[in-house]
């Protein structure tokens, strides 16, 4: 294992930019540490990567300056890193 992602990391508001942790908070990092294992990030919930996704879109083309697509990019780069 690379290491851990926390999906559906709270929820940003696409019309303030507040983020709500609907599921709770630091679950993803508890389960690193418990591991031994780096964690990666958190990918907040957006309805909007299921439905690219489901039209077969790339979610990190058309909404590239969302909360979600930069979280997605830093894990990426991240990855990269340890390989």
């Amino acid at each position: 294992m690379l290491g851990v992602i926390e999906n559906m990391s709270g929820f940003v508001c696409p019309y303030c930019g507040k983020k709500v942790d609907v599921l709770g908070a630091k679950g993803g990092e508890k389960i690193a540490e418990d591991l031994n294992l780096p964690f990666l990030g958190k990918i907040p919930l957006d309805p909007r990567i299921c439905e690219e996704s489901d039209k077969g879109e790339p979610f990190l083309v058309k909404y590239k300056d969302s909360p979600a697509a930069k979280a997605f990019i830093e894990i990426v780069e991240k990855i990269v890193k340890i390989l």
